[in-house]
């Protein structure tokens, strides 16, 4: 690459000089370098007009001043000594070293006090067999990678007054949602949800659903402790009299819940 004339250093100003500055210096060696002088030289004089040129015009001198620093990132990248190779030599002699070395601190502070790869299976109700694989870490606890139908895997960490708080709360409020579309259902005042009487002779289904639904959730974040609020939630909604059957559907979703966990469990049991 060509190198780049450097017009400041022809006219022997700061490259932060003014444009006075620039006229003054180019006037003061024009004079002495002028054809015409003794001592002048021709080739110098054109170069001295060329350099004022491109200096005198903001966007000549903003492009020379772009082409400088161009080519001085390239003076600077050509000094530069680049070896590919020394760092993977340097990755390959550490690598061989710890190999040869026997494993490292890190890993056997892992293999001491680290979480064994394999828990051991728990039985009973709600247990933890067949959760030998899909775990992963959750905070301080393991839980198992379950598909949302397969509640019987699902491992939720213990509940706290957060957990069990919104699995009360979010159930309560459930089921009166489901409790007052029950009664509109059935003709009670239904003003502008008059609409809602076709659902009359379903809306077991729903209240069904609702137990199922409520019941899965507040397992899944609260584990027992947390199915058990939801049934007190029940209790505390569907006690009332009306609608009459909100009770016992929300328990049957409840006890439907219950059902699949333990089939799930007693199919893990057979498998092993």
């Amino acid at each position: 690459m060509a190198k780049t004339t450097n017009y400041y250093e022809v006219l022997g100003v700061r490259r932060e000089a003014s444009q006075a500055e620039i006229r003054n210096a180019y006037r003061n060696l024009a004079k002495e370098r002028h054809p015409d002088h003794p001592g002048g030289n021709a080739r110098e004089f054109s170069r001295l007009q060329e350099a004022n040129a491109v200096l005198s015009d903001p966007d000549r001198r903003r492009e020379h001043d772009e082409a400088l620093d161009l080519a001085h990132a390239a003076d600077q990248l050509a000094g530069l000594n680049f070896d590919f190779d020394q760092p993977e030599d340097e990755l390959s002699s550490r690598r061989r070293a710890r190999e040869s070395g026997g494993p490292s601190l890190g890993e056997r502070l892992k293999d001491r006090f680290g979480r064994k790869e394999d828990p051991p299976d728990g039985g009973g109700f709600g247990g933890n067999s067949g959760r030998d694989s899909g775990r992963r870490t959750r905070g301080r606890y393991d839980v198992s990678e379950a598909r949302w139908y397969e509640p019987h895997r699902l491992d939720p960490e213990p509940v706290t007054l957060r957990s069990g708080a919104l699995s009360f709360v979010g159930a309560f409020l459930a089921f009166i949602a489901v409790g007052q579309i029950g009664l509109w259902a059935n003709g009670a005042s239904p003003g502008i949800f008059q609409f809602l009487t076709v659902l009359g002779p379903f809306m077991f289904v729903l209240y069904t659903l609702a137990g199922l639904v409520a019941g899965y959730l507040a397992f899944r974040a609260a584990g027992w402790a947390g199915l058990a609020l939801v049934f007190v939630a029940a209790l505390v909604v569907g006690g009332q009299e009306e609608p009459a059957s909100l009770l016992r559907f929300l328990t049957v979703g409840i006890v439907t819940l219950l059902v699949v966990i333990w089939l799930g469990n007693r199919r893990e049991a057979a498998r092993r």
